[in-house]
């Protein structure tokens, strides 16, 4: 066994393993400290990656300069020179005037459409209508001095390494020798495609009775540099055979050709509030004198107006689901034919009295006439006229004070009032209120007169028609006598007329009353106080068709006239003789409601006898009701 271990060992020595201490030696070690190693010195590299840095350098410099020399001494143009689709990179200048002529000869027949991002064509352009390109050579030699190889071969290099990583466009650089100035027309053609308002939010009534809504869309605007940019793109698609076929033209914010026209923000419910609503007729524009207008009347929801808002694309225009229309009745084409065509009525009475009653008939003439009412309006008379002044240029008349007969500023302004009132039943105008006055004129028939006073009663009456009416007043001579007509015009649908019926349901007689006085001669008489006799009528407005057959008959008013006692002024111890309580004196007429407002008395013609043949004699209580012939559109008659 000894032997095999001491056999052992020795291989192992011989085998360069490790050898065993003697005993006596590693009990020493144990007890003496361990002595530390030195550092391990590394080896000297420094020296051969120098080395090996400077060949590689070595390398990349002389392939840099042979790739240099053999691209400078190619004469090729670099890679990657694009113009349309048509790589030009590795041709020789000679090739690329060929390849511009093959090109071109290609880009004939074809086209190129200019679209938006979201693929929405605004322009096409064809090819044939640019401009012919006759030097080839030259436009090939100005590509190749741009593009080609024929710089140094110290930049060659650096220029042709940078082409393989970026490719160039040489439709840049064409303008430079074919001028966008020869392509001006097709340029400006393009912009003026691209140029364009924003389309607005808008709900709009068709012609066939649909209701439409437009949804906004932004405009655009080209920029100052976008025609050269278009004349790049022409460039690029002709000279590279048409392709490519379609181009892409970017906002501004992109690098693009236009600038974005926002349109306006839209509040549904807001622009819905503003078109629903009833229909309106065109109307007359008092103040301009022109034609306004009218709308139909619509109807929607606003969940229908945000579905159809919703589903329709960026400037598109589709019909509201429904959706209601009432088209007006008189648009404005139709009204500008029609306007103050007719004669709707007419109606003259006779002005008498003094000097100072005509004048203030002529004034208040004058303030009505050209006076003009849309549909569905009214005409008050009093503010028109009033203040009943002699600041506003109304003369001293006889007027009712009380009563009584006195002078005052604005007597006979009722005439004019009472003549508008006749012409507005002869019309078949809506009457909206009206008094009679309080003693029957002599200057009209009983129940067409109308009182007004300052601060009433009032004469009002309204437009029922469907068209704008004009008040005509003229106060005219004719025979020696004076006269005001009243003509209202508009515009008449059919045939129909007017005839007023006349009712009178009770006469009412005045009496005398003697006044025994010593201011008068003894038998002399004076009259203090005309008479009036009194009557309760009814009146009635029949409407006839054309052709004579009736159509209406509806009560018009009541008017209660007052009867009023004879005074007559006789000197103490005479015989008194009593006049006829029969023959009605001065009919007048009514007592206003302010007591210092004068009210017309007229004059003292007999109430029996009318100035105007178109009204009747009211005649006695025992007669029948009477129908004034006046037809709306005939005069009465007199001459002027």
């Amino acid at each position: 066994m000894d032997e095999m271990n001491g056999a052992f060992e020795e291989k192992k020595r011989r085998k360069g393993g490790k050898r065993l201490m003697q005993p006596e030696k590693a009990a020493k070690a144990a007890k003496e400290p361990r002595a530390e190693k030195p550092p391990r010195v590394p080896r000297e590299t420094s020296g051969k990656t120098g080395k090996v840095v400077g060949i590689v350098a070595g390398v990349l410099v002389v392939a840099y300069l042979g790739l240099g020399a053999w691209a400078s001494a190619s004469h090729k143009i670099y890679p990657n020179v694009m113009m349309g689709d048509t790589n030009y990179g590795g041709m020789t200048e000679q090739q690329v005037a060929e390849q511009l002529k093959a090109s071109v000869a290609q880009a004939k027949g074809t086209g190129v459409d200019f679209v938006l991002p979201d693929g929405t064509e605004v322009a096409h352009v064809s090819l044939d209508e640019m401009p012919e390109y006759v030097d080839f050579d030259g436009l090939a030699k100005h590509i190749y001095n741009v593009y080609g190889c024929n710089d140094s071969f110290l930049t060659a290099g650096a220029k042709y390494l940078r082409a393989l990583f970026k490719p160039q466009d040489a439709a840049q650089v064409v303008g430079a020798a074919y001028s966008p100035d020869l392509m001006e027309n097709l340029v400006d053609t393009v912009c003026d495609s691209i140029n364009c308002d924003p389309v607005e939010f808008a709900i709009n009534v068709t012609e066939d009775g649909k209701v439409s809504v437009t949804k906004p869309q932004d405009g655009r605007a080209t920029t100052d540099t976008a025609k050269d940019q278009i004349g790049v793109y022409l460039n690029g698609a002709y000279l590279s055979g048409g392709e490519p076929s379609e181009i892409v033209l970017e906002p501004a914010s992109e690098g693009g050709v236009y600038d974005v026209i926002p349109a306006q923000e839209v509040d549904l419910s807001a622009q819905r509030e503003a078109v629903i609503g009833q229909k309106v007729n065109a109307t007359y524009d008092k103040e301009t004198g022109a034609v306004t207008p009218g709308h139909a009347g619509v109807e929607f929801t606003l969940s229908d107006l945000e579905s159809a808002y919703n589903a329709a694309a960026a400037g598109e225009t589709v019909e509201l689901p429904n959706a209601t229309v009432e088209t007006p009745d008189v648009t404005a084409e139709q009204l500008q034919k029609v306007l103050f065509r007719d004669v709707l009525s007419t109606y003259t009475t006779k002005v008498g009295g003094a000097s100072g009653r005509r004048a203030n008939v002529k004034l208040t003439a004058s303030r009505i006439t050209g006076y003009i009412l849309n549909s569905g309006e009214t005409m008050k008379y009093g503010p028109l006229v009033t203040p009943f002044t002699a600041a506003n240029g109304y003369s001293t008349a006889p007027g009712y004070l009380q009563g009584k007969t006195v002078d005052m500023v604005g007597g006979g302004a009722c005439q004019a009032s009472s003549t508008l009132y006749a012409a507005a039943l002869y019309a078949n105008l809506e009457i909206v209120q009206r008094t009679n006055h309080g003693f029957a004129s002599d200057y009209i028939g009983l129940g067409l007169d109308a009182t007004v006073a300052q601060g009433g009663p009032e004469f009002e009456f309204r437009n029922n028609t469907m068209y704008p009416i004009k008040v005509i007043a003229e106060y005219y001579t004719s025979g020696g006598k004076d006269y005001l007509k009243v003509t209202l015009r508009g515009t008449k649908v059919d045939d129909s007329y007017v005839k007023i019926k006349t009712e009178v349901l009770e006469t009412i007689p005045f009496t005398e009353e003697i006044v025994e006085t010593d201011e008068l001669a003894p038998g002399e008489r004076k009259v203090e106080q005309t008479a009036y006799t009194g009557y309760k009528v009814k009146t009635y407005r029949n409407v006839y068709s054309g052709d004579g057959k009736l159509i209406s008959s509806t009560f018009e008013a009541s008017s209660n006239y007052k009867a009023r006692n004879r005074i007559v002024l006789v000197g103490k111890s005479a015989a008194v003789t009593p006049t006829d309580p029969a023959t009605p004196v001065d009919p007048g007429t009514t007592t206003p409601t302010d007591p210092t407002t004068p009210v017309d008395p007229g004059t003292t013609t007999d109430p029996g006898t009318t100035t105007d043949p178109g009204v009747t004699d009211p005649g006695t209580t025992t007669e029948p009701p009477v129908e004034q012939e006046k037809p709306g559109w005939l005069d009465t008659g007199l001459d002027r």
